[in-house]
């Protein structure tokens, strides 16, 4: 599998993830509304970063990069994020909306990461 399509699908997984706990949140009446739009913005941009991803586009690349060392930084200083992260092994919702977070907003973006700077030199020629 080429390099910018594994890029692709670690965005891609991100999106689903934020989409799938947005949702849940939503469901649940268990934030404010204004953070269910910036999740669905967040996830919009992770779609659209995918598809120039995917299609080669440096740009998208190092944004997403940016982004990928940004996501962890930004959960791990909100403490709602880390409330959640404390109670993963309690079950229920809770546990799910921990497990989503923790992959959408480290799993995921830290592997692209990653991949991103040990191959960086392949990212533009590995196809």
């Amino acid at each position: 599998m080429r390099l910018v399509s594994i890029l692709g699908v670690l965005l891609l997984l991100s999106a689903i993830s934020l989409s799938i706990g947005g949702y849940l949140l939503y469901a649940n009446s268990l934030v404010p509304m204004y953070l269910i739009e910036t999740t669905l913005v967040a996830v919009v941009i992770l779609f659209v970063l995918s598809y120039f991803v995917v299609n080669g586009n440096v740009i998208s690349i190092n944004v997403s990069t940016v982004l990928g060392v940004i996501a962890p930084i930004m959960s791990a200083s909100t403490p709602a994020h880390i409330g959640v992260l404390e109670q993963i092994t309690n079950g229920g919702l809770i546990s799910l909306l921990g497990l989503l977070q923790l992959f959408g907003f480290y799993v995921f973006p830290i592997i692209f990461v990653i991949l991103r700077l040990v191959f960086r030199s392949k990212v533009g020629g590995w196809r």
